[in-house]
């Protein structure tokens, strides 16, 4: 039986308050674009904004990049090119194309450009009344409901953003999934499987992940760290 995507079902909690070198690689080789196309929405087209508070329905709690690996099809180092937004689930969901510098496993390959989908970002109220209801919003004047937007930040986790560079652990191509979109990527675990590279990794820098501001224990203690060569040495070894 072929395994679903992990894109955790997002429980609408809302709480309406209402190396050695000191340089970056350089890519020279041609991009080969593997992107797909996504029904996409500006959010500063809405004047309005709601921002709200969600959690997620974690099937597995990935405590350490051995979990990550095992679970994932695809493992790869880069930089976000590029951000957008769809809620075609009524669900925030943000997609960015990640250019690729390193792979580590699976298929995808050095100057691949990919969709990665990632949970969090926008959702316009519109869609989300038509999937959930309006129960919340019943004296919203359809004026309003138009033109206001949600924001979500999952458990407080921040959003891709553009020239941020990551270290992901994904899935295989999202495939007959509808409303996800064919040939995208999804993160395992959601955030647990990014991994953020705020400064340079390749010259002894960590990479980290984020743990929610409330549950500093989320990952039972064994949120390591890790440089690019200290994770290229893990890999060695499997």
């Amino acid at each position: 039986m072929r395994k679903k995507t992990v894109v955790p079902i997002i429980l609408v909690a809302f709480v309406l308050t209402l190396v050695g070198c000191n340089h970056e690689t350089t890519v020279t080789q041609d991009i080969v674009d593997k992107t797909v196309a996504v029904n996409s929405f500006h959010p500063k087209d809405y004047p309005n904004k709601i921002e709200v508070s969600s959690t997620l329905d974690f099937a597995k709690i990935y405590q350490n990049v051995d979990e990550l690996y095992e679970d994932s099809q695809n493992v790869v180092y880069g930089k976000v090119k590029e951000i957008a937004y769809i809620d075609d689930s009524g669900a925030a969901i943000t997609s960015y194309k990640f250019l690729i510098e390193n792979s580590y496993k699976g298929s995808l390959k050095e100057n691949d450009m990919i969709s990665v989908l990632a949970v969090g970002g926008y959702v316009r109220l519109q869609k989300f009344i038509e999937v959930f209801g309006d129960a919340k919003f019943k004296d919203y004047s359809e004026s309003k409901r138009n033109q206001t937007v949600i924001q979500e930040n999952v458990m407080g986790a921040p959003l891709p953003q553009e020239n941020e560079k990551y270290l992901l652990f994904l899935s295989d191509p999202i495939k007959d999934e509808s409303p996800l979109p064919d040939g995208a990527y999804s993160e395992i675990g959601a955030f647990m499987g990014r991994y953020y590279d705020k400064g340079n990794a390749r010259n002894g820098n960590t990479l980290s992940r984020y743990v929610p501001k409330d549950e500093p224990d989320f990952y039972g203690g064994e949120n390591e760290n890790y440089s690019l060569s200290k994770f290229e040495n893990i890999l060695q070894k499997k």
